[in-house]
């Protein structure tokens, strides 16, 4: 459980040796520490001071650079101070064990960025924001991403709630009136105000395909019988070794991957087991896990090398049937719905990517429009457009219930409020933080 006013303490940097390490101390012990820890130093905010650090024995760590930020203008809200010594594992974990040892904790996953949205300095898109930006796999990822860091889905999402707040205040307001002083003009309006907020909300659930897609990728099996040529394709991918190939069948036993982007889309390759009968006991492990992989994939390659085969497996997603070796094959019947490459040479290759970008519908994303990125983004969004749809189908009607209507409304506004962290239950909230980094 974390504690709100203690002091925590965790490497902002990943382990392992590197030039310049950094540490990261929250809390309103943070300066004391320090001076404990530097022999009485006093750091200016903002300004870099440099200082010799030494442990509770007295002896030296490492000399450092520490910058302080003071409450309330930093990155968590609290004074936080970055001591950056020199990159080696030993170093940091002298420093972070005096800084314990002197009256701090250990950080736990995504405290510090918890610690600013408690203290009111992102909101909870923002928050989610931090751990997506940190995995961004692609250029356009990272923009979506930084993006919402800035607030720019915040703001979207608050002037929605905004215009909602309005037209349930007025509708609020016309539950006290006596129902043979209301115009139907009014409800009209506010039935012509509520269309509008649905089609601006319509316009972000559209965001989410795209969204989702460039932050988790696509996941693409590659299947079929033994030596079809499915290793060959992924080292044509992969641009390297990375899978055994051989005239001997069963040669792939386990899972091999191999990511590529595709359109700004991170596209994992995944090289399986050919699918036969076999008694050979490893193989059948490999075919099992082939058959785990084709019910988690986005999309099947399934790859044969037989020109006369004209039965094809069916799969629970969308797939593309690949005839291989087309080098080595003569007067071979023409079929659209089948793709003919050589893996080898990298004949139709490209081809087939485009065959892949078209059925996954990856498309060039525009980087400036906020994002939908994760599945309970879109729950909430779309909960809000059910209870918005709700309301406006009530003040259809010749006499509506206004008391609905708001109820309605009601609804809608705290949907929203659950991305935006005012009302989230707590397990979104801990699912969130706890997916960051212990530094973050």
């Amino acid at each position: 459980m974390m504690n709100g006013d203690a002091t925590f303490v965790a490497p902002a940097t990943p382990f392992g040796t590197s030039g310049i390490a950094v540490v990261r101390i929250n809390g309103p012990l943070a300066l004391t520490i320090l001076s404990k820890m530097s022999r009485g130093i006093k750091p200016k905010p903002r300004t870099a001071t440099l200082t010799k650090i030494y442990n509770q024995d007295g002896k030296l760590i490492d000399e450092c650079i520490v910058t302080f930020f003071k409450s309330p203008a930093s990155y968590t809200g609290d004074d936080l101070l970055e001591v950056s010594c020199h990159g080696n594992p030993v170093l940091v974990n002298n420093i972070i064990q005096t800084v314990c040892t002197n009256g701090a904790r250990l950080a736990e996953p995504g405290e510090f960025t918890k610690k600013a949205f408690i203290n009111g300095k992102i909101d909870l898109l923002q928050a989610e924001a931090v751990g997506a930006l940190i995995k961004s796999r692609s250029d356009a990822a990272a923009k979506i991403n930084s993006q919402t860091l800035n607030g720019t889905l915040s703001h979207s999402l608050n002037n929605l709630n905004n215009e909602l707040i309005n037209v349930a205040s007025k509708i609020e307001h016309a539950i006290d009136i006596a129902e043979s002083e209301i115009q139907n003009s009014f409800y009209k309006s506010c039935n012509s105000e509520i269309k509008t907020i649905i089609h601006s909300t319509e316009q972000i659930l559209l965001t989410f395909e795209a969204g989702k897609m460039l932050n988790d990728g696509i996941r693409v099996v590659i299947t079929g019988k033994p030596n079809v040529g499915k290793s060959t394709l992924i080292n044509y991918f992969s641009g390297s070794e990375k899978a055994i190939v051989s005239d001997i069948p069963g040669t792939t036993r386990d899972i091999v991957e191999s990511t590529m982007n595709i359109g700004g889309v991170p596209v994992r390759f995944i090289d399986t087991a050919g699918i036969h009968s076999t008694d050979d006991k490893i193989e059948k492990i490999g075919i099992e896990r082939a058959s785990a992989e084709i019910g988690f994939a986005d999309l099947v390659l399934y790859i044969f090398d037989d020109p006369s085969q004209d039965i094809f497996p069916e799969f629970g997603c969308p797939f593309i049937c690949i005839l291989n070796k087309s080098d080595l094959h003569k007067n071979v019947s023409k079929n659209d719905s089948i793709i003919h490459i050589s893996a080898k040479s990298g004949k139709n290759v490209e081809f087939l990517l485009d065959k892949i970008k078209e059925t996954m519908s990856i498309n060039e994303v525009s980087t400036d429009t906020p994002h939908l990125t994760s599945n309970h983004q879109q729950i909430a969004i779309s909960k809000s457009l059910e209870s918005q749809q709700a309301a406006s189908k009530l003040l259809d009607h010749t006499s509506p219930e206004m008391e609905l209507v708001a109820y309605e409304l009601r609804d809608a506004i705290s949907a929203i409020d659950t991305l935006l962290g005012k009302t989230s239950p707590d397990d979104i909230l801990n699912n969130i933080f706890k997916n960051l980094c212990v530094g973050k």
